[in-house]
């Protein structure tokens, strides 16, 4: 029971965050995502949930450090490009090399979930119950309508 009852709190906690950033902006920017979409998706999260001052304040902090570990984590992005198009260049590319850059970007992602879960899971404790209903009712009218992007 205890393992389904955390399992469920990172799951809603992560499609809080997800469903936070997808609320800010449509589509893709060449940009990236920058302190004015973190401040517009922690804006819009505690206007919906009505978050009290320091839930805001933690909030505004669980962001600014997933962004933080994002922002280091994209970093090498074009080094890990143009190390893959120096690998497709050689004659022979072996398995080995392949798996090692697969489990390098794996580890990478996992590390980050990992980050981004416990931030949750923290910033979950201090909801109040209603508040926690809202996002859950949120969850279910978005799962029962398909795909659609852009909540306002």
């Amino acid at each position: 029971m205890k393992k389904t009852t955390i399992m469920i709190v990172i799951t809603l906690s992560t499609l809080f965050l997800i469903g936070g950033v997808a609320a800010c902006k449509h589509g893709h920017r060449p940009g990236g995502f920058d302190e004015f979409d973190l401040a517009a998706v922690t804006t819009r999260i505690a206007s919906r949930l009505d978050l009290t001052e320091s839930q805001k304040a933690d909030l505004e902090q669980i962001a600014g450090e997933i962004a933080e570990k994002a922002k280091g984590m994209h970093a090498d992005h074009a080094s890990r490009r143009q190390e893959i198009a120096d690998l497709i260049r050689q004659d022979t590319v072996g398995r080995d090399v392949v798996d090692g850059l697969i489990d390098d970007k794996l580890t990478r992602v996992r590390e980050m979930a990992d980050f981004a879960a416990e931030r949750l899971i923290a910033f979950h404790g201090t909801l109040r119950p209603e508040q926690r209903e809202k996002i859950a009712a949120h969850i279910e009218d978005r799962s029962s309508g398909g795909c659609r992007f852009g909540w306002r």
